[in-house]
């Protein structure tokens, strides 16, 4: 039975005329002809395209003298590599479908390089995240790369949501909402390209990237609004600023930390690059076996006619299977090879792949919407109002008013373990009904929440960490509630709530907790839902 969809990674273009014409003039012709690709005008309904195909000849495969040397056969085979490429234009949109090494015709400075992650926050179920990678916003190449088969919320990944970019994101879609056959999932995977399976009929295949369009116009889901938010500057006079920075961090003017760092689209093909060729300004270097920052700025600092950003922005730098450089795997400019950070003033900047972004930009906003979601308007422990009691008395009340079974007041308890000898740890104020851990606090000021707010941080570590911690944890509340409440061996914390009063008449809202609480509560919150799955609720307990 015949396939009726294949895997391939689709590539939006950009600045392309979408008729035969234009996307003809994306393409160097030249090229093709001088590797005797052929050109076709395929018929598929309502869009126009065109095709070609041919192939890639190396006169010996590289490994071939490799092989020689070693067993003293003379080896000497040739190396076809067939390639064909696909460009249709759907309502105004050109798109570029390569097959076998037809990426290698799609012209890089054509592609929109937001296109698949774009397609993928808006596709994928936050809550069941497969794969993403992103960037550190440090200037110093760092990228990581999450996997996890069977998906996971994204709030669990543990991006950290103001010092990493998101570059590449993937995950599953419903089948009928691409217009494929109802009932099913597909995986995608979207950074510059969108990877994903396309109909092998024309007809379907038009209809399939009108959905595209349809899904690329959508709304940021929210779990994902926090990757949508992150843009790259665009004011033109800032970049120039940003751009003659780096010029003189290049020449070794100023003092500016430079990294090299490969493009997110280009780090599969990393495990089998054996040299790099390098073009910056007019001229290539010979084949490098590793990439070396020193090499960049060398040629940067023998430009004249243009700048070293220029010549970055404009250059190539191609990974190669072979050590002479014959076999390209796959390319992209320069400056998207180097990292970079620089202060202006009190702002800082990151250069990734290619583009400025500012450190910071949506800090405050999105820290004012994490501490809204945390505080719960409708809160699951109806806490009771606070009078003129101390910390001690009210837990003793609410006990008293709510039941040992829905809250067992533990305050100034103490859990002790091989690591906690002296005063051990106090594991939480009271114990709620499904076993969620209570953290009570007054405050006018934001000291006492930090204090809090950590408290609960190393407390649900030791509980998660530490099977002597769980054991005696225990022991405890069977003690403290005489035998009425128990713990199953082996149950893990699955939730914490702050229940905090401020200072009188003053209701606990995102705007009236302290500002440097409100940071000290996201960051903890963060920490437990991405590294141990713990979530966690904040409520207001009543006043006076």
């Amino acid at each position: 039975m015949a396939r009726s969809t294949r895997p391939v990674t689709l590539y939006r273009l950009m600045g392309v005329v979408p008729d035969e014409g234009g996307m003809l003039d994306a393409l160097d012709i030249e090229h093709l002809d001088e590797n005797g690709f052929t050109l076709h005008s395929p018929d598929f309904p309502g869009a126009p395209a065109f095709a070609v195909d041919g192939h890639f000849e190396l006169p010996t495969a590289e490994w071939c003298s490799d092989a020689s040397a070693l067993t003293g056969l003379h080896i000497n085979l040739d190396e076809r590599k067939p390639a064909a490429l696909l460009l249709i234009a759907v309502d105004g949109q050109v798109y570029a479908i390569g097959f076998g090494q037809g990426f290698r015709l799609v012209p890089e400075d054509y592609k929109d390089p937001d296109f698949g992650l774009r397609f993928a926050t808006r596709a994928v179920d936050p809550d069941k995240v497969r794969d993403i990678c992103r960037r550190a916003m440090t200037g110093q190449g760092r990228q990581d790369t999450t996997l996890v088969p069977a998906g996971l919320p994204i709030g669990r990944i543990g991006v950290k949501r103001h010092a990493e970019l998101v570059r590449r994101l993937g995950g599953a879609i419903a089948t009928e909402d691409l217009g494929l056959a109802p009932g099913g999932t597909v995986a995608i995977e979207g950074s510059a390209g969108l990877r994903l399976p396309i109909p092998l009929a024309p007809d379907r295949l038009v209809a399939f990237l009108r959905r595209v369009n349809e899904i690329s116009a959508r709304e940021v889901q929210t779990g994902f609004a926090f990757i949508d938010a992150i843009k790259p500057v665009r004011d033109r006079e800032r970049v120039a600023m940003l751009d003659g920075l780096l010029d003189q961090g290049l020449r070794g003017e100023i003092d500016m930390p430079l990294a090299p760092a490969v493009p997110t689209h280009l780090v599969e093909h990393l495990p089998h690059t054996r040299s790099y060729r390098i073009k910056v300004g007019s001229a290539w270097l010979n084949p490098r076996e590793e990439l070396d920052l020193e090499d960049l700025r060398y040629r940067c600092r023998v430009q004249y006619c243009i700048s070293p950003t220029a010549a970055m922005r404009s250059g190539r730098l191609v990974m190669c299977a072979d050590r002479e450089g014959k076999q390209p795997l796959g390319e992209a400019k320069p400056i998207k090879w180097l990292e970079a950070s620089v202060t202006v003033g009190d702002k800082l900047y990151f250069l990734i792949e290619g583009d400025w972004y500012e450190s910071g930009v949506e800090y405050v906003a999105d820290i004012r919407r994490r501490v809204a979601e945390l505080i719960s308007d409708t809160p699951s422990i109806a806490m009771p109002p606070w009078t003129s009691e101390d910390e001690r008395d009210y837990n003793k009340k609410v006990q008293r008013l709510l039941g040992p079974a829905n809250y067992l007041c533990l305050d100034r308890t103490e859990v002790r373990t091989d690591l906690h000898k002296n005063k051990g740890f106090e594991p939480c104020d009271g114990l709620g009904p499904d076993l969620e851990l209570i953290h009570v606090k007054q405050a006018e000021k934001s000291s006492p929440l930090s204090h809090l707010f950590n408290q609960a941080l190393v407390s649900t570590e030791a509980l998660m960490l530490q099977p002597e911690a769980r054991q005696n944890f225990a022991k405890l509340v069977a003690e403290a509630s005489g035998g009425c409440r128990t713990i199953p061996s082996g149950t893990l914390p699955k939730k914490v709530i702050f229940a905090i009063l401020l200072k009188k008449g003053v209701s606990l809202t995102p705007d009236t907790l302290f500002p440097f609480a409100q940071v000290a509560l996201v960051n903890m919150a963060d920490t437990l839902h991405s590294t141990y799955g713990v979530n966690v609720e904040v409520i207001g307990i009543p006043g006076t």
